[in-house]
C-alpha cells in the first residue's frame, strides 16, 4: 500500500483584527472578477431582488417624499436622490424604478422628480447596467445615474452621466439609501464577552497547501479560521458613539461573541456628511436586532457561497444612529432576513405617511414574510392546483423568477383550467414579460410565455413571444421548431417551412422536423398546382 498523503497546513495570517483581515480583500477580488456572473447560481440574491420587495420599498419611499414635501413645499423643485449601495446585478433597481414610476403616474404625482443612483466598487457591474436592455429607457430619460463607490473608502462620488460630484449642494432633499445584502459582506470587528470582561477576537487564517497559488488562497471556502483573544481595557474606537455601544454590551451581555459592522458604520458616517445629515436608509439583510438575540452565542461563523457573508448587528447600527441624534425602526424578529429603517435629520414618527408605509411593508407583511410564503410554494408547487399557483403569482406581482419555477406544472394543468383562471393568466402575461430582467445563463421568461400561449392554442401571441425571446435564447432547436408549428397552425406555411428548416440545421437527426418539412413542402406544391389549374 502507498502511504496516505497528509495535507500540509499553510498559515495565511495571524492575530489580525477582523476588519483588517485579508478575507475582505479576497471578497472584493471575487466580486470584481465575477461581475454580474457572481449572481448566477453563486451568491444568493433573490430574496432582496424581486418585485415584492421593490414594491414595498417604492411605497415607503413615495410616502417619505410626500411627507417631506408637506413640510418642505420647495422640495418639488429639486430631485430626490435614491442611492443603492452594492447594486450588484441591478435587478432590484429595475423593479424599484419601474414600480415607483407606476405609483407616481397612478397618483398623478409625476411632478415629483427623482434620480436613482446605482453604485458599486467595480467597473464591470457598471458596464453591465449601462448595456442592459431593461435599464436603457430609464437611463435615456435621465432617471438613472451611476457611481463608482467603494464603501470602505472616503472618496468623492462622481455621477457619471450627469458629470457632477455628489455633494451637500446637490442633495437639497434628503438622500435615500438602500442597503440590501451589503452590510453583511463588508468589514466587521469581532468581540467576545466573558465574566463581564470585553475581549477582541483576533483572526488566524489557514488552509491546505494545495489551496495556495501565487502565495494566496485559491478558494475562500477552503480557508479555516480560529481565534486569539485580547482584553480591551480602554476606549477601543475613540469614537464616543461607538464606544458607548461596546460599554452597553459589556453591561448587558453575559457570555457571548458579537460583531460590530464597522465598515457599514464608516460608510454611513460618510454618507451623513455627504448629505448634510439628511439621510434615510432602508436595509434588508440577515442579522440581529436586539441584545437577547446575540447573547450566549459562540464565535462568529462565516457563510461561504462563492463570496462570504456575516450576520449583521443591526442593533449596533441602530444604537449608533440613536447615540448621534438619529432614529431607527427595527422589525420584530423573523426567522430569516430583517428589514430595518434608519433616519438622520428627522424622526420617523414625525413622518406619519412614511411610518404607516413602514409598518405595512416592514412589520405587517415584510419581505421576509413574503419569502417564507414563497419558499413553501416553491418547495411543494407540484402538489398545488392552478388556481393556487396563479394566486401566488398575483401575490408576487407576476415575478418571472417564480413563473420559471412553476411553468412546467402550470403547462400540465392548462388543458383542464377554469376559463376565468385562464383569462386572468392571459391578462397578466404582459406584466410577466415587463418584469423580465435578463441575467446571464438563466432561462428566458419570454420563451416560457410563448409556451403558455402555444399550449392554449393562441398561436399568434405564442409566435410573438417566441420571436421576442430569440435575442436571449439564441440558436435553440426548440424555439425554431415551436415557431414552425405556430406559423403552420396560423396558415403561414412558407414562414413555417423557414423555421422548420432552420430547426433541422440545429438538430439534423430530428425525424419529426423532417416529417413536417416534407408535409408542408408537399402541401405548398399542391397549392401551387391548384393555382396553375385555376388560371
Amino acid at each position: 500500500m502507498k502511504p496516505t498523503h497528509t495535507e500540509r497546513k499553510v498559515i495565511i495570517e495571524q492575530h489580525k483584527r477582523f476588519s483588517k483581515s485579508m478575507l475582505w480583500r479576497l471578497q472584493r477580488e471575487y466580486f470584481d472578477k465575477e461581475g454580474a456572473n457572481a449572481w448566477v447560481n453563486q451568491v444568493p440574491f433573490y430574496i432582496t431582488s424581486n418585485p415584492y420587495i421593490a414594491a414595498s420599498y417604492a411605497k415607503i419611499v413615495l410616502a417619505f417624499m410626500r411627507d417631506w414635501i408637506k413640510t418642505h413645499p420647495e422640495a418639488k423643485n429639486q430631485p430626490f436622490y435614491i442611492m443603492e449601495l452594492g447594486t450588484g446585478s441591478g435587478r432590484f433597481s429595475y423593479y424599484f424604478i419601474k414600480t415607483l414610476l407606476e405609483l407616481l403616474e397612478g397618483l398623478q404625482l409625476q411632478d415629483i422628480k427623482f434620480c436613482y443612483i446605482m453604485s458599486d466598487f467595480t467597473k464591470h457591474n457598471i458596464q453591465y447596467w449601462e448595456d442592459h436592455h431593461a435599464l436603457k429607457p430609464y437611463i435615456e430619460q435621465g432617471l438613472v445615474d451611476f457611481v463608482l463607490y467603494d464603501m470602505e473608502a472616503e472618496r468623492p462620488l462622481h455621477l457619471m452621466r450627469r458629470n457632477v460630484q455628489l455633494s451637500a449642494e446637490l442633495l437639497v432633499n434628503p438622500l435615500t439609501v438602500f442597503a440590501n445584502y451589503i452590510f453583511d459582506t463588508i468589514s466587521h470587528d469581532a468581540f467576545t464577552i466573558h465574566e463581564n470582561k470585553l475581549y477582541e477576537l483576533l483572526f488566524n487564517l489557514h488552509t491546505d497547501e494545495t489551496n495556495m497559488a501565487h502565495n494566496r488562497p485559491v478558494s475562500m471556502e477552503k480557508i479555516g479560521v480560529d481565534y486569539n483573544i485580547h482584553e480591551i481595557k480602554s476606549a477601543y474606537y475613540g469614537d464616543p458613539h461607538l464606544d458607548a455601544i461596546l460599554d452597553l454590551y459589556k453591561k448587558e451581555l453575559r457570555s457571548t461573541s458579537f460583531l460590530i459592522p464597522i465598515g457599514s458604520i464608516h460608510a454611513i458616517k460618510f454618507l451623513r456628511k455627504l448629505c448634510n445629515d439628511k439621510l434615510f436608509i432602508l436595509s434588508t439583510d440577515k442579522g440581529y436586532t436586539a441584545i437577547p438575540h446575540f447573547d450566549n452565542l459562540g464565535h462568529p461563523t462565516i457563510s461561504f457561497h462563492g463570496s462570504f457573508s456575516m450576520m449583521v448587528n443591526f442593533h449596533a447600527i441602530s444604537e449608533y444612529f440613536k447615540n448621534s441624534g438619529g432614529d431607527a425602526f427595527l422589525q420584530t424578529p423573523r426567522k430569516g432576513i430583517r428589514t430595518i429603517a434608519f433616519a438622520s435629520g428627522f424622526k420617523i414618527n414625525d413622518m406619519p405617511e412614511m411610518r404607516m408605509a413602514i409598518v405595512d411593508g416592514v412589520e405587517r407583511l415584510s419581505p421576509s414574510d413574503y419569502f417564507t410564503l414563497h419558499s413553501r410554494v416553491r418547495d411543494h408547487f407540484n402538489t398545488y392546483d392552478l388556481d393556487t399557483l396563479v394566486s401566488h403569482l398575483e401575490f408576487a406581482n407576476w415575478d418571472p423568477h417564480i413563473y420559471l419555477k412553476v411553468s412546467s406544472r402550470i403547462n400540465s394543468l392548462l388543458a383542464e383550467a377554469d376559463p376565468k383562471t385562464l383569462e386572468l393568466m392571459i391578462k397578466n402575461m404582459p406584466r410577466l414579460a415587463a418584469n423580465y430582467y435578463y441575467m446571464p445563463k438563466t432561462e428566458c421568461i419570454l420563451f416560457e410565455i410563448g409556451m403558455f400561449f402555444h399550449a392554449i392554442k393562441h398561436y399568434e401571441r405564442a409566435l410573438y413571444y417566441y420571436q421576442q425571446s430569440q435575442s436571449y435564447v439564441g440558436e435553440q432547436f426548440g424555439l425554431f421548431f415551436n415557431m414552425g408549428l405556430c406559423a403552420h397552425y396560423l396558415g403561414k406555411n412558407e414562414e413555417a417551412l423557414v423555421h422548420f428548416k432552420h430547426a433541422l440545421t440545429l438538430d439534423p437527426e430530428s425525424k419529426e422536423t423532417q416529417e413536417w418539412i416534407t408535409l408542408i413542402e408537399s402541401g405548398l406544391k399542391g397549392e401551387k398546382a391548384n393555382y396553375v389549374d385555376h388560371q
